[in-house]
């Protein structure tokens, strides 16, 4: 059966055309299209082919979707610059035994109008670079008029953001046939200064408080990026649901702005409590209680208990194999005093109590009480200066202090570009850590390290998401500590779901003759990871992913070699001193709080006693 339609019009029909049962849509023939392939137009209808996955619900044809996707796939056409295009149907085919339908649809594009000469003038203020970034009607690109509002409000915005707010843009188009000249004319006149910050809507926090957070400040030229940071600050206090900063009062004449903030504010006091999982710290469980607003004078103060527990041991998860049994608690409490001395850096005390059994069979508890002095340069950049002082207590160990006392200083920097932090998609982050311990400072470890991280995102095509992460790391014992060596908790160690996934936790590097990971004093970890999101699962926030892990722990720098760096051993010459490879796949289940993820790695060097084929990973929140 045949159904005919010309120049584009069929009569209306009901979705009881062709019957109760609709028929499928078996082939969908775009003919003519030159431009855009015809992947790229059958996204924007609703009308689909039925593919193998569509086990259950096979997308049926109906005419109303279709006339709908017609006038869409003219739209789509038009804001791409073709204003003669023309798309009509040509058959409606169906076969009456397999119930299903094949729509030929004719494509006659016509010329394109683009964008041939693109100018401006009016202005000395901001280079024709920083101008052309972000236009969307540039040269070479396709006329769209839609996109001539969107591109004057983006440059009007990058004078705004100068302070210039009374800013005029104009435009002028000439069209000569299918090409178009845009000409943009510019007056800022002069910046604004601004006059005064009005603020309501606060009531249990101060003023006071609520300014020292601002970044602008009377007299000061209008800049949109402080006010923006100002924002950002208020935000960070965690005293607010909501935060406002608009301009009141325009003054032009005087070229001042009277600027309003408006703050929302939220419960100063809280009570958190929540779950989770993972292979590492086991199944876990945390009570956090905390005051934002201590005293009504801005300082934070938190307390928090984690305890976390093993529910399944050697890769078997099994009702059979439960076994509760207690790998990590910690009971630490902070109080924090931003804005010490009426500057951007700010100081935290606190103590903490921790029983960490995670590396087998070794206890190791430690009660210790820290300061630690930090300053924010930007969003993206902060350091922290830090003094601890700890009494360690390790139980189950061989050759190792019984007890020890510990006072240390820690220095780190960080630059966070990341997009977001519990998924990232675009940006890196780098971070360097240094310990000194003993020493002049005192006490009975003597030790140094070094920690070194770098990491990076890249959005690729169709929603896929390119991660990496090198880290490295050194650490050895001096003077009085040469003797009994590297403390236990502050060597490194490697293998499982957060470091090469493949390997049983903390199983790489050196080890007894029990089988014991003893840890090492060099790290080098680096992983490669494809995100990318599940066909026909995306919806409802599954993604998958692919990777490769490599990675290994050391007992000193001589023991590194590049010929221990092969891809692929014998299994009789696999030995600790390996950079150990994992490769696997993944399923990720997105939450507000990163993802559920399960991996499977496969061990690509094997020694005599490794003696399974995959190890199951499962924890929350990305890897890195």
């Amino acid at each position: 059966m045949v159904v005919s339609l010309s120049s584009g019009y069929f009569s209306p029909c009901r979705a009881d055309d062709f019957g109760i049962d609709l028929p499928t849509v078996k082939q969908i023939l775009i003919l003519g299209n030159q431009t855009f392939d015809d992947q790229v137009l059958k996204k924007r209808m609703r009308i689909k082919e039925s593919r193998f996955y569509h086990l259950l619900h096979r997308p049926k044809f109906r005419q109303d979707f279709l006339r709908r996707d017609i006038e869409a796939l003219r739209s789509y056409y038009g804001r791409n610059g073709f204003f003669e295009v023309d798309i009509n149907i040509d058959s409606i085919v169906r076969d009456e035994k397999a119930n299903q339908v094949t729509v030929r649809i004719l494509v006659n594009e016509g010329p394109r109008t683009v964008i041939r000469r693109l100018t401006f003038s009016g202005q000395s203020l901001l280079s024709e670079e920083r101008l052309r970034k972000g236009l969307q009607l540039t040269e070479g690109r396709p006329y769209n008029p839609n996109l001539v509002a969107v591109d004057n409000y983006s440059l009007f915005s990058k004078f705004f953001e100068k302070g210039y707010l009374g800013a005029a843009v104009t435009y002028e188009l000439t069209v000569d046939s299918t090409a178009v000249d845009l000409s943009w004319e510019f007056d800022p006149g002069n910046p604004v200064k601004v006059n005064r910050v009005e603020l309501s809507g606060n009531d249990k926090v101060r003023e006071k408080l609520i300014r020292r957070e601002l970044t602008i400040e009377q007299g000061e030229y209008f800049d949109l990026k402080e006010i923006l940071e100002s924002k950002q600050n208020l935000y960070d206090t965690g005293c607010f649901n909501s935060v406002e900063i608009e301009p009141k009062k325009l003054k032009m004449d005087a070229g001042e702005v009277d600027l309003l903030l408006q703050v929302r504010e939220r419960k100063t006091g809280y009570v958190e409590t929540g779950l989770g999982f993972g292979n590492v710290h086991a199944n876990r469980v945390f009570c956090d209680w905390g005051q934002r607003n201590l005293l009504g004078r801005g300082y934070a103060l938190n307390i928090k208990t984690e305890v976390a527990f093993n529910m399944f041991r050697d890769n078997e998860y099994s009702l059979s194999t439960m076994d509760l049994q207690n790998k990590y608690f910690r009971q630490e409490g902070e109080l924090r005093f931003p804005h010490i001395l009426s500057t951007w850096n700010t100081f935290s005390a606190g103590a903490y109590y921790e029983r960490d059994a995670i590396v087998e069979p070794a206890v190791i508890k430690a009660l210790g009480v820290n300061g630690t002095l930090s300053r924010r340069f930007s969003r993206q950049t902060s350091l922290l200066l830090g003094y601890g002082y700890e009494r360690i207590k390790r139980e189950n160990v061989v050759d190792e202090k019984a007890e020890s006392r510990r006072r240390s200083l820690d220095c780190s920097f960080r630059r966070d570009t990341r997009d977001f932090y519990f998924n990232p998609q675009k940006g890196n982050y780098f971070n360097v850590e240094a310990r000194y311990a003993g020493g002049l400072l005192g006490g009975e470890d003597h030790y140094y390290s070094l920690v070194s991280s770098y990491q990076d995102y890249d959005r690729l095509r169709w929603g896929t998401i390119l991660a990496y992460r090198v880290r490295a790391g050194y650490a050895d014992a001096f003077g009085d500590s040469r003797q009994t060596g590297l403390p236990l908790e502050s060597r490194f160690f490697a293998g499982g779901s957060n470091s090469v996934r493949g390997y049983e936790e903390n199983s790489l590097g050196p080890q007894r003759a029990t089988g014991d990971a003893i840890g090492g004093k060099v790290l080098l970890l680096a992983n490669v990871e494809l995100r990318f999101p599940l066909p026909g699962l995306s919806k409802y926030n599954f993604g998958g992913a692919l990777f490769l892990d490599g990675g290994n722990v050391w007992r000193s720098v001589e023991e590194v070699s590049l010929k221990r760096f092969t891809l692929f051993n014998n299994r009789a010459d696999v030995s600790e001193l390996d950079f150990h490879y994992g490769v696997g796949f993944g399923v990720r289940y997105y939450t507000p709080v990163g993802p559920i993820r399960i991996d499977a790695g496969f061990p690509l060097q094997k020694d005599a006693d490794i003696d399974y084929r995959y190890w199951l990973h499962i924890s929350l929140g990305q890897i890195f």
